[in-house]
């Protein structure tokens, strides 16, 4: 899922509940049925029995907030979808007897996603209580529908929304469904076009599919409309300016959508460059599409479009978690296409980055980060006040897990800015410290900033027995469930790779 459906119906289905990763106040400890030899396990970790320590230290900590995240985590990320069937069943189990506010409300809108992310998504709708005559008006339709729509179901999703979203909202609807249409089931594409009622929509639902087909004759009467609806003040549009990007904006969405890149090109030469303040979220969100689909060769078309003024930016950092599924060669691809894209080329390739480390791809990661120049440019700006700060602290804790030695020295070689040296000594610090925490020396308690890094550290060294060491010598009960569901989704991803 894009996005989870519990995130945006938790607040509709059950205002009351508390967000469980805040404080709450005290309970008992949970009874978690847990059977794990803790022992055995750190002795030969798996993911099986790693996942049973989370939830083991879950139990111990009073406020409910680690169960739930172990539980809903391992939800979305066992590989083994019988295992994620049995992981509802407990979690269902756990909230009946367990003492947290909210907990009984929390597990409809958990148990919707688990049954949509199955692909049952009439189930889902039941348990939201979208199935009755009259709806429950709190409830919010609008991402499962979308969901399904993804998954292929586009007429199921499409005969949804008339019955299950506010008046207002449906031809909103419709002209994302008629997007996802084009791109995952075309020949329905027409059905959705011909139910939005709505005279301007339909005519943003017409540019859609004119840059689908690539049709500049109809994209270019479409603009004209606009303009002159607008001039007669009887389009939704501030200006006339914004009339003729919003238009064109629907027709490089079409084209996206079709992998059309003909009809892309076309487009951005058609259409005014991305050269405004208001142009920063529509150019955003098309950047986002193209890194999170590996489209390269798109980013090279489209990156000298945005000229952006100095004071914008483009945010790559909503909705582009997918990312991370691409191939390391495909994240290859974008960051080296991010020269294209003029000032944004550090916000794409230290994204890039940070999927690459999240794949456990640390070389190419590291190598990126060299050739590409954000060594050069984390040298120029002060350390602590820049994106490129925090994505080399990211790589940097990678790097020392991963080595080699050779490799760490050589990128370390490079460093002259004073935060960034900074940086480095204090993770070779705690790397030292983190061998030692592993052999049975541990002194004082670490901070939990530094359990953080030297827990970074040894999940990028692949070292099964080093990683469950350290997240096993924890004393924090919520901290050691958290760092063990970390260790159990990197064993997982390791096996899949």
């Amino acid at each position: 899922m894009t996005r989870t459906v519990r995130n945006l119906l938790l607040s509709a289905v059950a205002a009351s509940v508390l967000a469980m990763a805040q404080p709450l106040a005290a309970q008992a400890p949970h009874a978690i049925e847990v059977t794990v030899d803790e022992a055995a396990c750190t002795a030969a970790p798996t993911p099986a029995c790693t996942a049973e320590l989370a939830l083991k230290a879950a139990a111990e900590e009073p406020e409910g907030w680690a169960a739930t995240a172990a539980f809903e985590a391992f939800l979305q990320s066992d590989p083994d979808l019988g295992a994620r069937e049995r992981w509802m069943a407990r979690y269902e189990a756990w909230a009946k007897i367990a003492t947290v506010d909210g907990i009984k409300e929390r597990i409809v809108p958990v148990r919707a996603e688990h049954l949509a992310r199955k692909g049952d998504f009439a189930a889902a709708y039941r348990e939201l209580g979208l199935d009755q005559p009259q709806p429950a008006p709190l409830s919010e339709p609008s991402v499962l529908i979308l969901d399904e729509a993804r998954s292929g179901r586009v007429a199921d999703a499409l005969g949804r929304v008339d019955r299950l979203v506010e008046s207002d909202s449906r031809d909103e609807i419709k002209l994302e469904l008629l997007e996802i249409a084009i791109a995952r089931a075309p020949a329905e594409a027409d059905a959705v076009a011909n139910q939005i009622k709505d005279r301007f929509t339909r005519r943003m639902a017409q540019a859609l599919q004119a840059g689908a087909r690539g049709d500049m004759v109809i994209a270019r009467s479409i603009d004209e409309w606009a303009r002159g609806a607008r001039a007669n003040q009887t389009a939704p549009f501030d200006d006339a300016e914004t009339a003729r990007r919003d238009s064109w904006d629907m027709v490089l969405r079409g084209a996206v959508a079709a992998n059309n890149l003909e009809g892309f090109r076309k487009a951005l030469a058609a259409r005014p460059p991305f050269n405004t303040s208001a142009d920063a979220e529509s150019g955003s969100r098309i950047l986002r599409v193209l890194m999170r689909e590996g489209r390269a060769e798109w980013i090279r078309a489209f990156g000298p479009a945005l000229r952006l003024p100095p004071e914008d930016a483009v945010s790559v950092d909503e909705d582009i978690g997918g990312m991370r599924n691409l191939p390391v060669a495909s994240l290859v691809a974008v960051a080296e296409a991010a020269e294209a894209t003029g000032r944004s080329r550090g916000a794409v390739i230290d994204t890039a980055v940070e999927m690459l480390i999240g794949r456990g791809a640390v070389a190419e990661a590291r190598d990126l980060f060299v050739r590409l120049g954000r060594v050069d440019e984390l040298n120029r700006v002060t350390f602590d006040q820049e994106r490129v700060g925090v994505v080399f602290e990211t790589l940097w804790r990678a790097v020392v897990g991963r080595g080699p030695k050779e490799a760490v020295d050589a990128v370390a070689a490079r460093i002259t800015s004073e935060g960034a040296k900074a940086y480095i000594a204090r993770v070779d610090g705690l790397a030292t410290r983190m061998r030692a925490i592993a052999a049975g020396t541990k002194g004082e308690e670490p901070a939990d900033d530094e359990w953080a890094i030297m827990l970074d550290i040894a999940i990028a060294s692949g070292d099964p027995l080093l990683m469950t060491k350290i997240a096993a010598s924890m004393k924090d009960a919520g901290l050691r469930s958290t760092a063990f569901v970390q260790v159990t989704k990197n064993l997982w991803e390791r096996a899949a790779r």
